[in-house]
C-alpha cells in the first residue's frame, strides 16, 4: 500500500470522469444539516441546565446519536447529489459504520458547548476533534462507494478539506455563544433557528469541500446496478428528519417539564418567604404596640420628675437617663413598626435630588474620609409622594451599611433615576409590585458583597452579619417595611468581592407644592379647656390625664368607648383624645364617628402605638386626622392638643387638611 493508492499522484486530473451535482439534493442535504444543528442546540441548552451528572451523560449520549445521525444523513444525501456518468452503488456495512465517527464528533461537540462558559482552549480542542470526526466520517463513507472507477484524492485539497472541517467546526461551536449574545434577537426559538441555519451551513460546507478533492478515473469491472439517487436520498432525509424531530420534541418537552417544576418550586419558596415575613411582621407589630404602652408610662413619669423643680439633682440626673433610654427604646419600636408596615406615614410631595443633596452633607461627615462619596442626580427627576424623614432615614441606614462593608475604604455611589418597571420585570419579583413609572434611589458600594443565602435574608428583622453590639439587624428591615408601605419596591443585587447595590423605587406622583411645616415652639403650650381621655390601659390613661392636668386642662378619664359616650352625654368637652385600638363594642375610629354625628364641634385626637389601618388609606392618614404616636413625651402631647384646639385640625372626617 502506497500513497498512490489513495492520492492522485502522477496522474492527469483532466482524465477523471466528469461530475455534476443534483442541486435539489444539495439543498435537501443542507436542510437536514440545519435540522440536525437545531436539535444539537436544543440538546446543548438542556444539558447545560442539568446539574445531575447521570442525566447529563444520558442526554449527551442521546444528543450525540441524534446529531451524529443528522450529520451522517447530510453526508450521505450529499454523496447521492454527486452525479457521475457511470452506475454507483454503496456497501451497506461500510455505509452503516461510517456513522460512528459522526456520533463521536457530535458527542465531543456537545460536551464542549453544553456549558455556561466556553473557554478558548476547550473551543479549539473541541472544534479540532469534531472536525476530525466529521472528516473521518466523510472519507470512510466514500469507501462505501461501489463503482467501476478508481477513486483518488487531490493531496492539497484533501489536506485543505481537513483544515476547513476543523475551522468550520470551531465556527459552528461558537455560533451558539455569539447568537445568544445578540440583543436584536430576543426570542430563544428565533436565536436557535438562526444559529441552526449558520451551523448547518458550516457542516454542509465541510462535506462539499471534501467532495471537491475527489477524482474518479474509469476502470474495468463487473456490471453494476445504479441506485435511484433521488428516491434513496428522499428516504434517508425522511427517516433522519423524523428521528431528529422526535428528539427535538423530547428535549423540548423535558425542558418544559423541568421549567414548570422549577417555577413551582420557586413560587413555593416565594410564598413561604412571604408568609414568614408576614408572620414576623405581625409578631413584631404586636410586640411594638404593647411595648409602646409601657414606654408611654416610663417616659411620662420621667418627664414629670424632670419638670418638678423640687426633685434633688441626683434624682433628676437619673430621670434624664431613664428618659434617654426610653427614647432609644422608642426608636427600636419605631423600627419594628416600620418593618411590620404599621407605622403612620405623613407623606408630602418630595424631590429625591433635593433630599439626597440635603442628606449628603450629613453623610460625608458620618461616613469618614476613607469613603469616597459620589452622587449621580438625574435631570428632570419625577416627584414622589412620601414621608420625607423616612426616606432620609432609609438613605442614611443604607449608606452606613455600605460604609461597614468597606472597612478598608472604597467608593459609595448614590444615584437617582427615572425608571419604568415593565410587566416582565414585575413578574420576576417575589414581592407584589405594580408596573409603571417610578423614581429610583440607589446606593452602591465597592465592599465585600453578600453571598446569595445572606442576600435572601437581608430584610429579616434582627438578622445581621455584624459583630455583637455593632448592629440590631433592624436597619434594612425598617427600610423594607417603609418602602412596601409607600407602595414602592426595593431590590438588592450583590456579588461577593464586588460590592452591593440597593435600589428603592417610589411611585411617580403628580407635581404639587408641599405646605411648609410649622415652626416648633420652644415653650410648652397650655390651656384650660375640658378634655376627655379614652384609653383601655389603666396606667397609660392615668399618666396622660396627669400630663394634661399639669398643663392646665380640665380632664376626665374613660376606660372604653361606652363610658366615654356616657360622659359626653353628661358633660360638654372641647376635645376627646382616644386610643385607636380598644376592646369592646367600638374602637377609636368608631367612637370618633359617633362623636362627629352627635357633637360635631368636639375636636378629636387619636393616639396609638400603631394604627392597624384604622385611620389610614393605603398606609397614610386621612385628611383632617391628628395622631399622637406612642410613646410620646409631654411636649408632643401639649403641642398636638393646642394645635387641635386652636386650628382646623382635629375635625375627624372633615375636608380640612390638618396633620395628614
Amino acid at each position: 500500500m502506497t500513497l498512490s493508492n489513495y492520492f492522485a499522484l502522477n496522474v492527469d486530473p483532466s482524465q477523471a470522469l466528469p461530475e455534476t451535482y443534483n442541486y435539489g439534493l444539495v439543498l435537501l442535504s443542507y436542510l437536514v444539516a440545519a435540522l440536525g444543528s437545531y436539535a444539537f442546540l436544543q440538546f446543548a441548552t438542556r444539558i447545560a441546565e442539568l446539574r445531575d451528572a447521570g442525566l447529563r451523560h444520558s442526554w449527551l449520549v442521546i444528543g450525540a446519536i441524534a446529531m451524529g445521525g443528522g450529520i451522517w444523513a447530510m453526508h450521505f444525501i450529499g454523496m447521492l447529489a454527486h452525479i457521475l456518468p457511470i452506475p454507483v452503488s454503496y456497501d451497506p456495512g461500510i455505509t452503516a459504520l461510517s456513522i460512528l465517527p459522526a456520533i463521536l464528533g457530535a458527542g465531543v461537540a456537545l460536551h464542549v458547548v453544553a456549558r455556561p462558559v466556553i473557554t478558548t482552549s476547550r473551543l479549539l480542542i473541541g472544534g479540532t476533534l469534531m472536525g476530525a470526526g466529521i472528516g473521518a466520517m466523510h472519507y470512510s463513507g466514500m469507501m462505501a462507494m461501489q463503482l467501476n472507477a478508481t477513486v483518488r484524492y487531490d493531496p492539497i485539497l484533501f489536506s485543505a478539506s481537513i483544515v476547513v472541517a476543523v475551522l468550520l467546526a470551531i465556527l459552528a461551536l461558537q455560533v451558539r455563544q455569539v447568537v445568544g449574545k445578540l440583543d436584536l434577537i430576543r426570542l430563544p426559538a428565533v436565536r436557535d433557528g438562526v444559529g441552526a441555519l449558520i451551523m448547518g451551513f458550516a457542516v454542509t460546507a465541510m462535506h462539499y469541500t471534501a467532495m471537491a478533492s475527489t477524482y474518479c478515473f474509469a476502470a474495468p469491472g463487473p456490471q453494476r446496478t445504479a441506485v435511484d439517487h433521488s428516491v434513496f436520498a428522499g428516504v434517508t432525509a425522511l427517516i433522519a428528519s423524523l428521528v431528529l424531530l422526535l428528539t427535538i420534541v423530547a428535549v423540548m418537552f423535558d425542558r418544559r417539564v423541568a421549567q414548570e417544576e422549577s417555577s413551582h418550586q420557586r413560587t413555593s419558596e416565594q410564598l413561604m418567604q412571604a408568609q414568614k415575613m408576614e408572620a414576623v411582621g405581625q409578631l413584631t407589630g404586636g410586640v411594638a404596640h404593647d411595648f409602646n404602652n409601657i414606654l408611654t408610662i416610663v417616659l411620662a413619669n420621667a418627664d414629670a420628675i424632670l419638670d418638678d423643680d423640687s426633685v434633688p439633682p441626683h434624682i433628676t440626673k437619673r430621670a434624664q437617663r431613664i428618659s434617654d433610654a426610653g427614647q432609644k427604646a422608642s426608636e427600636l419600636t419605631r423600627q419594628l413598626l416600620a418593618f411590620s408596615r404599621k407605622q403612620v406615614l405623613k407623606p408630602e410631595i418630595s424631590d429625591l435630588n433635593d433630599l439626597v443633596a440635603t442628606t449628603g452633607k450629613l453623610l460625608r461627615r458620618t461616613l469618614g474620609e476613607h469613603i469616597e462619596v459620589q452622587t449621580i442626580a438625574a435631570s428632570n427627576l419625577w416627584p414622589i409622594y412620601v414621608d420625607r424623614p423616612q426616606v432620609e432615614t432609609a438613605l442614611i441606614n443604607l449608606c452606613i451599611n455600605a460604609r461597614d462593608a468597606m472597612a478598608g475604604g472604597g467608593r459609595l455611589t448614590v444615584e437617582t433615576r427615572n425608571v419604568t418597571l415593565s410587566w416582565d420585570y414585575v413578574a420576576r419579583q417575589e414581592d407584589e409590585v405594580a408596573p409603571g413609572e417610578y423614581a429610583m434611589l440607589s446606593v452602591s458600594d465597592t465592599g465585600s458583597g453578600m453571598p446569595p443565602d445572606i442576600r435572601r435574608r437581608a430584610f429579616e428583622p434582627f438578622f445581621t452579619t455584624k459583630e455583637v453590639g455593632k448592629g440590631t439587624g433592624l436597619g434594612l428591615s425598617m427600610v423594607y417595611g417603609f418602602i412596601r408601605q409607600s407602595n414602592g419596591h426595593i431590590e438588592i443585587t450583590s456579588e461577593v468581592g464586588r460590592g452591593t447595590t440597593v435600589r428603592m423605587y417610589f411611585p411617580r406622583s403628580d407635581p404639587a407644592v408641599a405646605a411648609a411645616p410649622a415652626p416648633r415652639k420652644q415653650a410648652m403650650p397650655r390651656g384650660s379647656e375640658r378634655i376627655l381621655v379614652v384609653e383601655d390601659e389603666k396606667a397609660v390613661r392615668a399618666i396622660v390625664g396627669e400630663q394634661l392636668g399639669s398643663l392646665g386642662y380640665d380632664v376626665k378619664l374613660a376606660r372604653d368607648a361606652d363610658q366615654a359616650l356616657e360622659l359626653l352625654k353628661a358633660h360638654r368637652f372641647d376635645l376627646v383624645i382616644t386610643d385607636v385600638v380598644m376592646p369592646g363594642r367600638l374602637n377609636g375610629r368608631a367612637l370618633a364617628e359617633e362623636i362627629k354625628q352627635a357633637w360635631p364641634d368636639t375636636r378629636i385626637v387619636f393616639m396609638s402605638g400603631y394604627s392597624e389601618n384604622a385611620l389610614q388609606r393605603d398606609g397614610r392618614l386621612e385628611s383632617g386626622v391628628m395622631l399622637l404616636a406612642k410613646p410620646h413625651v409631654k411636649a408632643d402631647l401639649a403641642k398636638i392638643i393646642r394645635d387641635a384646639l386652636g386650628g382646623n385640625g382635629g375635625r375627624f372626617g372633615s375636608a380640612a387638611h390638618g396633620q395628614a
